[in-house]
């Protein structure tokens, strides 16, 4: 996996610029790493350009729901960056939500603390990542690394990227960009069946220019209510649900990783390039095991954090292989393949791995490519509650934090005048 260089607020750096006025306070300090923010309104058109530009990060990340829990990794390179957790008041057109932003490295630590108000703020909310809503709606993002499920099918060859950006709904009065989603849903789907009519009708596009110039990210979406559990992804330029009703066996509408749920679900192939099948499978046998509770789905979580890749035999049942697949090392040669865990090249390669962990140093450089897990989130959906727990493998992060709708110490940053 190769790390690509950290483009997030690049292209909008003067939004971070303090406006040279005093301020309230534009946060909540909760440890050093984590702080949170409540909004009452916000506008959706004030981050156009930012998204229009967006440069996301590739990344792990995996989701798995059952009963009332849903659970979720946020998998990132190695860092130093602040997580913010967003409370989103109701307004009559707005539900409340409480949510996870994703990593930002000018949301970074030293940033947080100082608590000024910036214009970044103003648009924190269009970076959740993972949520629940007042109607008891779960919706929460990934990325797929192969592309598969481009929205414009007809201009990527089969194993690489998708070329380009395409539009779902041409006809729609609305377009956004699809890394809106996440935020759009929460504010206004009350269930599963009212996210797949809202998706429906709007225009959604992918951001283009990354993994580079000329190419585009693909994403897919875990979405649950009290009965149903879905995984949207986008075919052929479009919406494509796979839903299940909730059970007590996994399934690719309740566990995601990082390959096409469509494409393994109909198929079983592997995809080339991809990433996540041994996260999907480790998930999925404890699964039936894994108790319905905030500490049981948790614990689940923790079965597929990264520090497994790093410190966990090569041969054991917790370590996933496709994570470091490549142009040279195809997820197919990797997965599941006993004939060549046993060659030298193999055990090089997680000799390799395993060195740059134990290399502190190294664990923000370009030369390496060790992710880990930033944030284990999970939510009760009945309850509208999320309890936190940051930086797997920083031993100072290990606390959980525990938020709900109720909450009321957030901070509001100062708005725009």
């Amino acid at each position: 996996m190769k790390r690509y260089p950290v483009l997030f607020f690049a292209a909008i750096l003067m939004m971070t610029v303090s406006c040279g006025r005093q301020a309230d306070r534009a946060n909540t300090r909760i440890t050093e790493y984590l702080y949170g923010v409540e909004y009452d309104d916000y506008d959706f058109q004030s981050g156009t350009v930012f998204f229009d530009r967006f440069k996301p990060e590739p990344a792990g990340c995996s989701e798995a729901r059952k009963g009332d829990f849903v659970g979720r990794n946020l998998d990132w390179f190695i860092n130093n960056d602040a997580s913010a957790v967003i409370r989103v008041n109701g307004n009559g057109t707005r539900f409340a939500s409480i949510g996870v932003m994703g990593c930002c490295p000018q949301f970074d630590v030293e940033f947080a603390r100082r608590g000024e108000y910036s214009k970044i703020y103003d648009i924190l909310p269009l970076f959740t990542v993972d949520g629940v809503n007042e109607k008891g709606l779960y919706c929460g993002v990934n990325v797929m690394p192969t592309g598969e499920t481009s929205m414009d099918s007809t201009r990527w060859d089969t194993g690489s990227w998708g070329l380009g950006a395409a539009f779902t709904n041409p006809d729609s009065g609305n377009t956004y960009c699809v890394t809106y989603l996440v935020r759009y849903l929460l504010d206004n789907a009350s269930s599963v069946t009212d996210a797949r009519r809202i998706v429906e009708s709007v225009n959604w596009y992918e951001p283009s220019g990354f993994p580079k110039e000329g190419q585009s990210q693909a994403f897919h979406w875990l979405i649950c209510d009290a009965q149903t559990s879905a995984v949207l992804e986008f075919v052929d330029n479009k919406p494509c649900f796979i839903e299940s009703d909730v059970t007590d066996e996994p399934s690719f509408s309740t566990v995601m990783t990082n390959f096409t749920n469509k494409v393994m679900s109909e198929s079983g192939l592997v995809q080339p390039t991809g990433a996540g099948y041994e996260r999907w499978d480790i998930l999925a046998a404890a699964y039936p095991g894994a108790e319905e509770s905030f500490d049981g789905i948790q614990n689940l979580m923790k079965k597929v954090w990264y520090t497994h890749l790093y410190t966990d035999d090569p041969l054991s049942d917790n370590f996933f292989m496709t994570e470091i697949a490549s142009s040279e090392h195809p997820a197919p040669m990797l997965y599941r393949n006993v004939e060549f865990q046993q060659t030298d090249e193999w055990k090089d390669i997680c000799a390799g791995i395993k060195a740059d962990f134990k290399n502190s140093d190294n664990w923000h450089s370009d030369e390496t490519t060790l992710w880990y897990t930033t944030h284990t989130s999970v939510y009760s959906l009945s309850g509208r509650e999320l309890r936190l727990m940051l930086h797997e493998g920083y031993d100072n992060q290990k606390k959980t934090h525990a938020f709900s709708l109720a909450d009321t110490h957030f901070a509001k940053p100062l708005m725009k005048e």
